[in-house]
């Protein structure tokens, strides 16, 4: 009988220190190689084990579960050392997850995983002991002189593993290995142990040695020099073939022979049949089908009475069958789990959604409360979520209010306990774009070069590799081919992208069994965050039979939220309910209709917001189209298109007439997934759940599936008396149309969350609005669309107030929204508290001095301080901004004085001069009538500074400093071509020698070919914002004016981008505000009051003009006479002045802004 060989000691790319191994490839290989069995053995993890247990499986090979793993000994203080299990069984398998679980679970001084000897032979069962080679437990340790001691360990080891304790030996040409060997030999020989080989295989071929080496240096963070003189691995650590090994090992062929031994004795199989849910214990132990049954008739009783349904038999019908397939699929207990805590999240006010995917598609569900979505009311299939043809784990995904979501993952691990509650473990992998940046790091190349290859990797599509990168781009291609640096770069990047590098813990992903969770799989301890989390991730934890729960967390919830609770305040509005409104509203139509949908949930985007206008929906229906529409799939073809003519009265023919009422709600098309189902079940007699697996079928496309599929499609239509052709063109435009079908239960939850926050959009704007405002202040890009939406129906944005602002933005009146404390940059939340708290306690805040006497410096430091000043918080005190800033030093300084004496018991603080009583009123009182001398630098500057803070431009604009000559210019504003959009101007595409003027946000380049750059510029002008496209050669000509803050002009190109409808102007020529004035000005005027005038006035416009006489702009003077007569001088050539922008400021610093005009050309 042929003796089997594999390789026991071998570490995949999730062993992340070391190994580059995919299991993939290693199972292929040994396929193409005839290996009857693979093992692995990653360290401290098993992460990897479904995916190469399932991938054996396939290719018809044994697979082996094994793990290295650290032992703290009796013998070696500084450092462990390491061992390596292999599971035989189930048994095995359960006592290795509780070992790894231990080892990630115990803290120790090694900042590494790691268990006991006791822990070891406590939980031996099942499981092969291998001494883990030159790093275990023999190895390293027998240079030492503690060889009794070792020796005495092994035996008393030994004792519990029975002919399950094997000595390894390997030979990899490392340091001291023979040495090594030799004392394991004579160790395994005196306790009469076996030996067995291996190779500690971390690569498949030796010429992947450095690219294991880099991968070491990047977890690391070290260079691939350091590692010159390294005795930790070798080239010799490679998949070797079993001859190699046996040739290696022929003076001791027991250790090759005693493999096939533990390759027969390994023989776990992992049950993926069953399902382990946890358990429900129902109130009074009533059996549960029982309990779940009554739960769901009372609250369908309770629907079908409070929203006036009639067709109380077509309900009750269709409870009684899903109850049926839960009960017969054994999902009740996963029902009565998840209902349990959606009603504890409601009944502590915590917001829950209405619902997402497939399980909106269930009445029990909604009976349940665990979605509010009426199925048979939207036409919604419960087979679409469960089908007892096609078993699978029901899957509800439940979105929660984003700052509770915690709370429910609290209460579940509190009802469930902690031992049965673990969230879900995800890894980052090596994108293409870091993994080059990476080995350009390790390999010690220069910054730039690096930078200059990572950037030709483009950012979309997310997830693109080298390889797509490099078909892509030719100069790429050109770079990779003619320079051997670049090269060696990119192939040993492509060799480690993809691998995995840092573990981390799903977004949403909780896990929850029925018995302690490490009888199931092993937990993992998160470094970073000292957290555990699963082994397996969430596909391979479903595999096992786990259920996952996706606790998600949305801010559409935290938005509506808020805006009902404000609601409530209002006068009349008591007992307001969100989920009572009217879902059949002119009005709130209305607002999509005229694309009014910023903060509207999935309606905001400039595309949305385009075929909304196109649409113009008016119904619930046409809100659930558009959804399942705007994706990608969909617009890549004609589908909104052909959508939007036939709504709009194009002519549609039904190939046959049961297709009408099918498709009728979405004008003809094949828009959803239940379509299809319906459309089987109409047309050819399948079931719903037969229709399902068609469905599912069609969406994989699935060839030899379809075949058949068509086949009994046609039989089935005719027996309906349905042609065969008619019956073939259906069956081909659902195979067509499905391959874009939406899943219609997700897209009708999702247009719920649309709907109703249009409806508050609607009739309550600001408070919609605030709400909205309040939970997004993390992202300034949203809070500007917000504001600009603001603008559009007049509500005003007021600035921060030190006395009135709460943490969030709320609403002052119907037109009016004051900003939150919370929304400042440099102001934390424990500061706002701190605030809130002591005004709350002892009112208003006097003045800067008052506030700061009150106010800890500890919480309220020197820079959360100027943030406040800067935001506009303290303008009631002095709208001087600058004057604060100066006055910040005296203020702490006088704040800190006061709490000090207080302390002490004093009442008085003295100056340095004794006699002089400081108060917070006698320093406010010096800085009265301050306000006039901020001048038109200091104004830029400070809305500069506001921006930094608050994120844009709330009190002011730089712009408005010029607005008078912009108009003089005849230029448009940004909204204007916005407007233009929004109206759906078919003559948008290309809007020539256009001039935008703003201010540039924000500055960004971007790589777009072989040392081709573009600069990317977002500029504001106060009615909105818009895209500058600068090219590398228009750039080098104007960089010198192209900064963050400066006020520019921008000719060029405006274009419509029709993938996300963006506006966009392509710059040909940029210039400045002095250009502006200096090549287009034709007049400054200068307006005079007769009753000011006086010779000190008359001197100092003399002066101010003086150093720019003699230039080419006409000057002048109108007078205004006490009787309001208005008489105008026209100045001499040698009053011509040139028109900087220091003339027009000191100008308008004396005369006041509104006094002095430039006329343009």
């Amino acid at each position: 009988m042929k003796k089997e060989f594999t390789h026991l000691h071998l570490h995949s790319s999730y062993s992340l220190d070391s190994g580059i191994i995919i299991i993939d490839k290693l199972v292929d290989y040994a396929k193409q190689n005839k290996f009857t069995s693979l093992a692995i053995t990653d360290y401290a993890n098993i992460s990897n084990a479904v995916k190469f247990y399932q991938k054996c499986i396939e290719k018809k090979i044994k697979p082996i579960i094994g793990c290295e793993l650290s032992i703290k000994t009796n013998y070696n203080n500084q450092n462990n050392s390491n061992i390596v299990l292999f599971c035989m069984n189930m048994e095995g398998y359960n006592n290795l997850i509780k070992l790894i679980t231990y080892a990630h679970s115990s803290k120790n001084n090694y900042h590494q995983p790691c268990i006991s000897i006791k822990k070891l032979c406590e939980f031996n069962q099942g499981l092969i002991l291998l001494t883990g080679g030159r790093n275990g437990l023999l190895g390293n340790n027998l240079l030492g002189e503690k060889i009794n001691i070792i020796k005495k360990d092994l035996e008393s080891i030994s004792k519990f593993f029975t002919d399950r304790l094997y000595c390894e030996i390997e030979r990899t040409s490392r340091l001291n290995e023979e040495i090594y060997n030799n004392y394991i030999i004579n160790i395994a020989e005196d306790l009469n142990l076996p030996l067995v080989a291996t190779n500690d295989v971390l690569f498949m071929n030796p010429d992947n040695f450095e690219i294991n080496e880099t991968k070491v240096c990047i977890t690391r963070k070290i260079k691939l020099d350091e590692r010159n003189k390294q005795t930790e691995y070798s080239d010799q650590q490679y998949f070797k073939s079993k001859e190699d090994m046996e040739k290696l090992f022929i003076d001791i062929p027991d250790a090759i022979e005693n493999i096939n031994y533990i390759i027969k004795k390994c023989n776990l199989h992992f049950d993926t049949s069953n399902h382990h849910l946890p358990l429900f214990i129902t109130p009074d132990k009533i059996d549960n089908k029982k309990y779940f049954s009554d739960l769901a008739h009372k609250g369908l009783e309770v629907i079908l009475r409070n929203e006036g349904i009639t067709e109380k038999e077509t309900y009750n019908k269709r409870l009684t069958s899903e109850i049926d397939v839960i009960n017969e699929m054994k999902f009740t207990d996963y029902f009565l789990v998840v209902h349990e805590f959606i009603s504890w999240a409601k009944n502590h006010s915590i917001p829950v959604g209405p619902g997402r995917g497939s399980g909106a598609g269930s009445l029990v569900a909604y009976s349940l409360g665990i979605t509010t979505i009426d199925p048979i009311k939207h036409n919604l299939l419960f087979e679409r979520f469960l089908n007892i043809e096609r078993v699978s784990l029901p899957d509800f995904d439940i979105d929660f209010c984003m700052i509770n979501r915690q709370k429910i993952i609290d209460h579940i691990i509190d009802v469930y306990g902690e031992n049965k509650v673990s969230q879900i473990i995800t890894y980052d992998s090596l994108s293409a774009k870091a993994v080059i940046r990476d080995v350009g790091r390790v390999q010690d190349l220069p910054y730039s070069f690096v930078d200059k290859i990572a950037k030709q990797i483009p950012d979309l599509p997310v997830g693109i590799t080298i390889d797509e990168a490099l078909s892509q781009n030719k100069d790429f291609q050109k770079d990779y081919k003619s320079n051997k640096d670049i090269k060696h770069l990119i192939d040993t990047s492509k060799k480690l992208e993809g691998l995995p590098r840092n573990p981390g813990k799903h977004a949403a992903g909780i896990v929850v069994t029925p018995q302690e969770i490490n009888k199931y799989l092993p937990l993992y301890r998160i470094e970073a965050t000292d957290e555990l989390v699963t082994q397996f991730d969430k596909d391979d934890i479903e595999k096992l039979g786990l259920v996952k729960f996706d606790i998600l967390g949305l801010r559409t919830l935290t938005v509506i939220d808020k805006t009902v609770q404000a609601i409530k305040n209002k006068p009349d509005y008591n007992n307001f309910q969100i989920d009572k409104i009217n879902f059949d509203d002119k009005k709130v139509f209305n607002l999509f209709q005229n694309k009014q949908t910023t903060g509207v949930f999935q309606s905001e985007s400039y595309g949305m917001r385009r075929y909304m206008g196109r649409l113009k929906p008016d119904c619930f229906d046409d809100i659930v189209a558009l959804v399942a529409l705007y994706r990608p799939g969909p617009l890549g073809t004609n589908m909104v298109d052909d959508f939007i003519s036939n709504k709009h009265g194009k002519a549609v023919k039904y190939e046959h007439k049961l297709l009408e009422s099918i498709l009728s709600s979405t004008y003809g098309l094949i828009l959803y997934q239940e379509q299809v189902m319906e459309i089987s079940r109409s047309l050819a007699g399948y079931k719903l759940g037969e229709a399902d697996l068609l469905r599912r079928a069609m969406g994989k496309k699935k060839k030899k599936e379809m075949e058949t599929h068509r086949l009994k499609f046609l039989k089935g239509s005719e027996l309906k008396g349905i042609s065969s052709a008619i019956a073939n063109s259906i069956f081909s435009k659902m195979e067509k149309f499905a391959g874009y079908g939406f899943n219609k239960s997700h897209s009708v939850a999702y247009a719920y969350l649309a709907y109703q926050t249009a409806y508050l959009k609607t009739y309550f704007p600001a408070e919609f609005l605030a709400a909205s405002l309040s939970s997004n202040m993390d992202n300034t890009d949203k809070i500007i669309n917000l504001v600009n939406a603001c603008s559009e129906i007049n509500i005003r944005i007021n600035p921060p107030n030190i006395n009135k602002s709460q943490y969030d933005f709320n609403t002052l009146d119907i037109n009016n929204i004051l900003f939150g404390l919370g929304a400042i940059k440099g102001v934390g939340a424990s500061a706002v508290e701190h605030i809130i708290k002591e005004r709350n306690k002892n009112g208003k805040f006097l003045n800067i001095f008052d506030f700061c006497e009150r106010i800890s410096s500890n919480i309220v430091n020197r820079g959360t301080l100027e943030s406040l000043i800067y935001s506009g918080s303290f303008d009631d005190f002095n709208s001087n901004r600058n004057l604060l800033i100066n006055l910040i030093d005296k203020a702490i300084s006088f704040g800190q004085s006061k709490q000090d004496l207080q302390l002490s018991g004093q009442q008085e603080l003295f100056s340095n001069n004794s006699d002089e009583i400081i108060t917070s009123n006698n320093i406010q009182d010096n800085t009265k009538n301050f306000n006039d001398k901020l001048n038109s630098s200091d104004r830029l500057k400070l809305f500069s500074l506001e921006k930094k803070v608050v994120g844009f431009y709330l009190t002011g604009h730089p712009i408005q400093e010029y607005r008078d000559e912009i108009k003089e210019m005849s230029l448009k504003n940004i909204k204007y071509y916005y407007d233009r959009v929004n109206s759906n101007d078919i003559n948008f595409k290309n809007e020539e020698h256009s001039t935008i003027t703003g201010v540039i946000t924000n500055i960004r380049r971007q790589k777009i070919g072989q040392d081709k750059f573009m600069y990317i510029l977002i500029v504001d002008d106060s009615t909105s914002r818009i895209q500058i496209v600068v090219y590398s050669d228009i750039y080098e000509k104007y960089k010198d004016i192209i900064n963050e803050d400066n006020i520019l002009f921008f000719s060029g190109t405006i274009t419509l981008d029709d993938y996300d409808n963006q506006l966009s102007c392509k710059a040909t020529r940029i210039f400045d505000v002095e250009t502006a004035r200096l090549k287009y000005s034709k007049k400054i005027e200068l307006l005079l009051e007769s009753n000011l005038m006086n010779n000190d006035l008359l001197n100092e416009i003399v002066r101010i003009l003086e150093p720019y006489k003699h230039g080419t702009c006409p000057l002048s003077i109108k007078y205004l006479s006490e009787d309001h007569l208005l008489t105008l001088k026209e100045l001499d050539n040698d009053w011509h002045v040139t028109p900087s922008t220091s003339l027009i400021n000191n100008l308008r610093d004396l005369l006041g802004k509104e006094n002095i005009l430039v006329k343009y050309q």
